[in-house]
């Protein structure tokens, strides 16, 4: 029994030496789509906060395309970490 609890506090909070490929495109994806609505790039915080303000049911509240373009920085920070950890995860 006390090797598995050694073995097991051992292991924890190690990652994977390999990094997954579809992790890494996953976060690129959600860094460029954070930094067009980060930057409201050709109108697309606006675009996207009348598209789901009439598909969403309800009303939407005190929502507006500022919080949109919040949002967005938000996912593009979220995604350049995702990116940034998976590849030092794939070198290391």
């Amino acid at each position: 029994m006390n090797l598995e609890i050694s073995t097991a506090t051992s292991l924890a909070g190690r990652a994977s030496s390999d990094a997954d490929p579809i992790s890494i495109v996953i976060c690129g994806i959600l860094f460029i789509v954070g930094i067009v609505l980060a930057f409201d790039w050709k109108g697309a915080a606006e675009r996207f906060y009348h598209m789901t303000s009439t598909v969403t049911f309800g009303f939407v509240g005190l929502a507006t395309p500022r919080t949109l373009r919040f949002v967005g920085a938000v996912i593009a920070l979220l995604g350049l970490i995702g990116v940034i950890v998976e590849i030092v995860v794939q070198i290391s």
